[in-house]
């Protein structure tokens, strides 16, 4: 006879790990401060090479229509203003990167243990069924009145 109620946690536990099991694999590796580590440095190459791309267009732009005359001075304070730019942006996108990564290591691991514990109640499930599959001498009881 099949366990109705033990199908469903098994169904759910299969959809869990099929849909976000990739997803959330790497909080069983990596703990909560290599994990935010880590994205923050994909945070900072990423941000940097946006950055530099943005960059390097927007002067390009500048040079190529609106200064006719291109002087040491303004190359010096393209390079200045670039460089304060580039560190408060780095800086906020950095910071942002390692909060969204917090918050989506605290979330996948509290569906971890929710999983963890659906695993524990499954296998309660099978224990009890097998209790009960047993004859009545194998279960312990003592007094067979």
């Amino acid at each position: 006879m099949i366990n109705e109620e033990r199908v469903k946690h098994m169904t759910a536990m299969a959809i869990f790990e099929k849909e976000l099991g990739p997803e959330y694999q790497p909080m069983l590796k990596y703990s909560k401060k290599e994990y935010v580590a880590l994205h923050g440095w994909g945070g900072f190459l990423a941000g940097t090479l946006i950055y530099g791309v943005i960059y390097a267009l927007i002067i390009t732009y500048i040079i190529g229509n609106v200064i006719e005359n291109l002087t040491q001075m303004y190359m010096l304070l393209f390079i200045l203003i670039g460089l304060l730019v580039y560190a408060a942006y780095i800086i906020i996108h950095v910071h942002n990167v390692r909060r969204r990564a917090a918050r989506h290591y605290k979330r996948g691991r509290r569906l971890i243990k929710e999983l963890a514990s659906k695993y524990s109640k499954l296998n309660l499930m099978y224990e009890d069924e097998a209790q009960q599959t047993k004859p009545l001498l194998a279960r312990g009881y003592t007094d067979l009145d």
